[in-house]
């Protein structure tokens, strides 16, 4: 009789656990599809070369082709023809539809592109936890709370490459993390790193913490690198059911063939298109796009000192840190107006996304980690490496994209830290201050006076 009775309480437990689950997907989603402007259903618009040159790239190779139809804006001019410079996973992506299809349908882009993010972020963040609550609100700070609503706004509105390759990067990110978080499933984080890398290059970086997670990890004590082991919201892992896996089995050589594969990849892919379209495997095709655009600064810029200088540091330092909002007066009948109008060269996201300070308060907790140090030096690499580059992004009203290769690790190392004891009051108001900004404040001219 007890024994019954035990059974059906580890039952009803579960039962509660996986309702709980559900509930903090919902959630997530429900706050993702209430902040974003655009349109998730549009049933009849189909996306071709007029809003992303990607899939008439797809539609070229299907025609024995590389390059495009019509030279678009930000395509490459090179021997008198027009190609695609982007990473080729969104051209891999559309060529597996465009055989069915005039173009890419929307409603494709939803479910591929930009759903299994928000998604992504909450299964990340519920395992990072271990609690369906404060799983979700990380993941509402994530999705709903950095630059990452507006550029998904901005892939759903338009469906162009550079938002539509972070939303799929952003996947890739957290697919790699989910998998080396806890114990690690390698395959999987391979997939979530080639899936970054050939969406964003610069993140090819992480490939720093995932050598330590497949070659080192597994011959240290099975914690040691689990930022979850030791966090501060692990003591929620009883009250939904989640114990800790029981370790794998795994050949010894699985690791470093794994990390062999994934790197010959992450190099031979992008060396094999640079090839294919322009002169050599080291030709990225980049400055090809300013064929023709001798007017515009960006293309001065990289012509006078190439597409990464350190000449471009305090320009990008000043916009990826602080970009604050501009000061703007208007005279209206005599009567001065002074508004408040968002940055569109790039918004710094100390002050947008200030649950990232806890970085700072967590440094030496967080260097004390190998794998967590790793995964640090990694996301620094590519800040770095952004800092120099020739252009900040723009234009962007009020947020900023390139900040989306980083700080979806930065969010990863403060979490669940932020919601321990007293810290989970200030986090909570840090995500809410966010949410509004995002939601709100970056789309509206505030007046001052």
């Amino acid at each position: 009789m007890s024994s019954d009775s035990t059974s059906g309480g580890a039952l009803t437990n579960t039962r509660a656990s996986r309702r709980a689950k559900y509930a903090g997907a919902f959630v997530v989603l429900l706050a993702f599809l209430w902040l974003c402007d655009a349109k998730l259903w549009r049933p009849d618009t189909v996306l071709t070369i007029a809003e992303n040159a990607q899939i008439a790239e797809a539609q070229a190779w299907w025609q024995g082709r590389l390059d495009l139809p019509e030279r678009r804006w930000d395509t490459a001019l090179y021997n008198g023809k027009a190609f695609s410079h982007f990473p080729p996973l969104f051209s891999l992506i559309a060529a597996a539809v465009t055989p069915f299809s005039r173009g890419f349908p929307h409603a494709l882009l939803v479910l591929l592109v930009v759903l299994p993010v928000p998604l992504l972020a909450y299964l990340f963040f519920l395992e990072r936890t271990r609690s369906p609550w404060w799983g979700a609100i990380a993941a509402i700070g994530l999705v709903c709370g950095t630059s990452l609503l507006p550029v998904l706004e901005k892939a759903l509105r338009g469906g162009q490459p550079f938002f539509v390759n972070h939303a799929l990067s952003t996947s890739g990110l957290l697919i790699m993390l989910k998998a080396t978080s806890g114990r690690p499933r390698p395959r999987l984080a391979c997939l979530g790193l080639l899936i970054s890398t050939l969406s964003r290059q610069l993140t090819a970086a992480y490939l720093l913490p995932l050598a330590w997670v497949l070659l080192v990890r597994p011959r240290n004590d099975a914690t040691e690198g689990d930022p979850q082991a030791t966090a501060p919201a692990s003591r929620h892992s009883e009250a939904v059911g989640n114990p800790a896996p029981p370790p794998q089995r795994r050949s010894p050589a699985e690791g470093p063939l794994l990390l062999v594969l994934t790197t010959a990849i992450v190099i031979a892919v992008p060396m094999v298109f640079n090839s294919l379209k322009f002169s050599g495997p080291f030709d990225s095709g980049y400055m090809y796009l300013y064929a023709g655009r001798d007017d515009d600064p960006y293309a001065r810029d990289a012509k006078q000192h190439g597409l990464f200088s350190p000449h471009f540091l305090p320009r990008n330092l000043y916009f990826a840190n602080l970009g604050f909002p501009r000061l703007h007066r208007v005279d209206i009948s005599g009567e001065p107006r002074l508004y408040l109008r968002p940055n569109e060269s790039g918004t710094g996201i100390w002050w947008t996304t200030p649950l990232l300070l806890w970085l700072f308060v967590d440094l030496a907790r967080i260097l004390r980690n190998s794998e967590r140090r790793l995964w640090l030096l990694a996301a620094i690499a590519v800040f770095a490496a952004l800092m120099m580059f020739h252009t900040t992004g723009a234009q962007q009203r009020g947020f900023n994209h390139f900040s989306l290769d980083y700080v979806t690790v930065l969010m990863a190392l403060v979490v669940p830290g932020c919601f321990a004891g007293r810290r989970k009051w200030i986090s909570l108001a840090m995500i809410a201050w966010s949410v509004v900004y995002f939601g709100w404040l970056a789309k509206d001219t505030v007046r001052l006076w």
